[in-house]
């Protein structure tokens, strides 16, 4: 069986290679390093995106995520903040209802999306849940040759982080 998870040592590389690619795509990703210790360096993007409340389509809102490394699970873990048009952060209700409209149940939401102090900037954002992201990884059969691209491709579209389907054409398998 594969194993979903990484070293930090991996993370970096795979992180660096996966901002390359986006550099090749124009797709605006950004590698934050605040210094050389674990687990200080992130990848990071903004995107423009309208949130979906009571499933039809309405504000335009900014959306700032970040690809960390979670030192306690050891895999990539997703963390983001949203804004509106005027600047004001949505709070967790608002975020639950622009992004995960979907959710029946609150005992859900919890388990997925939660509010905590991102690892590297010590400020709240929003996190999904990195409890079964080992796992995630694992059922793919096969060790993707870029665990990171692989996260953001699974986990991203829960969040309308989209990639261009051009990197589709980069995930390779050992």
């Amino acid at each position: 069986m594969v194993d979903g998870t990484l070293s930090w040592t991996d993370f970096l590389s795979e992180a660096r290679e996966f901002l390359h690619l986006s550099e090749q795509l124009g797709d605006g990703w950004t590698l934050c390093e605040k210094d050389g210790n674990e687990p200080n360096t992130f990848l990071s993007c903004k995107r423009k995106v309208r949130s979906k409340d009571n499933g039809t389509l309405s504000t335009l809102i900014s959306v700032e995520y970040h690809v960390v490394f979670s030192v306690s699970y050891q895999v990539p873990m997703l963390f983001f903040q949203a804004h509106r048009s005027d600047g004001s952060l949505l709070d967790v209700d608002a975020t639950w209802r622009a992004f995960m409209p979907e959710a029946r149940e609150r005992s859900d939401l919890f388990q997925m999306l939660t509010q905590m102090d991102h690892p590297v900037l010590f400020r709240p954002f929003m996190a999904l849940h990195p409890c079964r992201t080992s796992d995630v990884l694992a059922q793919f059969g096969k060790k993707s040759e870029n665990r990171i691209l692989t996260f953001i491709s699974v986990y991203g579209p829960h969040v309308q982080l989209n990639l261009q389907n051009a990197y589709g054409n980069a995930i390779k398998c050992k």
